[in-house]
């Protein structure tokens, strides 16, 4: 299993990045648009964008510490709490905790190959319905080849077509247990 060892603060500012760019995004885009980001990051790079778990939920891969930080989960340090309570306004689960940033972003902590696949996913998918969103995901390799409430291998985002899928894939079995993205 290939995972990463994230970074909580990157990973808020990024949702500080997506909530600036479209005010009120709700989680569901957030977490998708997040996944094809650093799907795409990792096969045009050789590493994810953020390096967030990446869990295979009923409504597709959720992205584990984003899906905490925005719904206040019991397992968040009060650091963390305090950090994203003074970065982002998160309304009710009833209408999928939409996100209102209180602040801009940090860019500091991403390279301009993060902010291309993140803008580029943001792009892409901004407007896809639940619906559309849903069904794309669930359509990816890595999906359906994971356990349900299975943490997903990074190593099954990477496309049966990229040119270089077995050094990518030979590079973070090597090295995706000591970095931090």
């Amino acid at each position: 299993m290939n995972q990463y060892n994230i970074s909580h603060k990157k990973a808020i500012e990024v949702i500080v990045w997506l909530s600036n760019k479209q005010p009120r995004i709700d989680i569901y885009h957030i977490v998708k648009i997040m996944f094809f980001a650093d799907k795409m990051h990792i096969n045009q790079y050789g590493r994810p964008l953020i390096g967030d778990t990446y869990i295979k939920m009923q409504y597709g891969p959720v992205p584990s510490v984003i899906h905490d930080l925005i719904t206040d989960s019991m397992w968040l340090s009060p650091r963390q709490a305090k950090k994203i309570s003074t970065s982002i306004k998160v309304g009710s689960k009833k209408e999928f905790y939409p996100v209102t940033a209180l602040r801009g972003a940090d860019l500091s902590y991403f390279s301009k190959s993060d902010l291309k696949c993140l803008l580029e996913s943001f792009e892409r998918y901004k407007d896809s319905s639940f619906d559309e969103l849903y069904t794309l995901t669930h359509k990816e390799r890595c999906y359906i080849e994971t356990t349900e409430k299975s943490p997903i291998d990074y190593a099954l985002m990477i496309d049966d077509d990229n040119p270089n899928r077995d050094e990518i894939i030979n590079h973070i079995s090597e090295t995706s247990q000591y970095i931090q993205v």
